[in-house]
């Protein structure tokens, strides 16, 4: 079989690319731009599918070079824009919420390692196709791949698989969800004259960006990474091996709430427009390069089982949203919301998240506490309980 290589150079330029490929497609298709498929995601499944065409009637293997640089710039913008003051502002009901997001982490491992048991897969596999892909998504299902494919091979592309999925999953069942509690319930909003959120997020992030912001921006990120290196060394000298992603996400999260403390005077670019931008270039490339690096052919012998693990792990996140946090959280408007949003974050990613909160915003009213709580939720606690319980679990079936 012949060989195709790309070096790294060569490989930024045909990501980019297959990021206009797949913008051009999720426009032209609507069901895309109706689930919010990102423009990566579609591109890059559409070179994953072209390699393994090229595999299976051209004999030729195609090689992209990976890079870290991306992946770890993404999640050090995520930390860095995390807020203590805000987290603490949630109070009672970001308590609860949290609480069962950290119980669907749990739920979702136990369904993964199960059906696989079941299906007599190793337990790695199952954990990929839970809270790795579903809670964490693509962008957390590519960090851990090279870590999970030391035990199975198709690790990356069940993980990135799943995480798809979770992700079209989400934006299906959680507007129905929360519009079926609204309407069983006969449910109003309690502040109909308040603002829509997604408006003022909108305005917000049409601000300004120049040189010294951007590279104010650069700067925290390098030391962010810089320091993330040094504590995933101290942390493996202690004898737990972490991604270099935590820790990169760890130390923004030091940076951004300490820095301004130590040094008020500084203008800190932490929440920055030039902050935001930097973030979406990075996560759109490093979910291109994951992407286009997906051996689909090694998914082949697992689509079915895979398909039945994740049809149960909607149907879990479906009946604790329904029947446990809406009614922890109150059971009136707000709750609804939530549970509709939490479903979005459960299997799939934030922005999954807010689309199906602002759907039922616009359609019954507005709902400023769950735009408040679901998305600090989902930017501030979840990838770290999910890194540690996923690190715990797969050192436990590994070791």
């Amino acid at each position: 079989m012949d060989e195709i290589t790309f070096d790294s150079e060569q490989t930024l330029v045909i990501a980019i690319i297959t990021y206009f490929i797949g913008r051009w497609l999720t426009r032209k298709i609507g069901v895309l731009d109706h689930f919010r498929i990102p423009e990566a995601v579609t591109g890059g499944m559409v070179v994953a599918v072209l390699v393994a065409a090229l595999r299976y009637w051209g004999s030729t293997t195609v090689t992209f070079t990976a890079s870290d640089a991306m992946m770890l710039t993404f999640f050090s913008t995520i930390g860095l824009g995390a807020r203590l003051s805000d987290l603490m502002n949630g109070g009672r009901v970001l308590g609860l919420t949290l609480a069962v997001c950290i119980a669907v982490i749990v739920l979702e491992n136990l369904v993964g390692v199960g059906m696989a048991t079941l299906f007599d897969a190793p337990p790695v596999a199952g954990l990929m196709a839970g809270s790795v892909a579903l809670i964490g998504g693509h962008g957390t299902a590519a960090a851990w791949a090279p870590v999970f494919e030391q035990s199975v091979a198709a690790a990356g592309t069940i993980g990135l698989a799943s995480a798809t999925f979770g992700l079209v999953a989400g934006g299906v069942v959680g507007g129905p969800l929360g519009q079926s509690l609204i309407k069983r319930n006969q449910l109003r909003p309690s502040a109909p004259e308040s603002p829509d959120p997604m408006l003022s997020a909108a305005e917000e992030a049409g601000g300004r960006i120049d040189v010294p912001d951007f590279f104010a921006s650069l700067l925290v990120i390098a030391l962010a990474i810089a320091i993330g290196e040094e504590l995933n060394a101290l942390i493996a000298h202690l004898g737990l091996n972490l991604p270099e992603f935590v820790t990169a996400l760890f130390a923004g999260i030091l940076i951004g709430n300490l820095g301004p403390v130590v040094l008020p005077r500084i203008d800190w670019p932490t929440h920055s427009a030039a902050m935001r931008l930097i973030a979406e270039l990075s996560l759109s490339i490093f979910l291109v390069r994951a992407l286009m690096s997906l051996q689909l052919w090694t998914l082949a012998s697992v689509a079915g089982p895979l398909l039945i693990v994740l049809i149960f792990q909607v149907a879990a996140v479906l009946l604790l949203a329904y029947f446990v946090l809406f009614r922890l959280l109150g059971s009136d408007y707000d709750a609804a919301v939530m549970s509709s949003g939490f479903v979005g974050l459960s299997l799939g990613a934030t922005p999954t998240a807010v689309a199906n909160m602002s759907a039922l915003s616009h359609k019954y009213g507005p709902s400023p506490t769950a735009f408040l709580v679901i998305p600090l939720v989902g930017a501030f606690f979840i990838d770290l309980v999910n890194a540690f319980v996923v690190s715990w679990l797969h050192g436990h079936f590994t070791g």
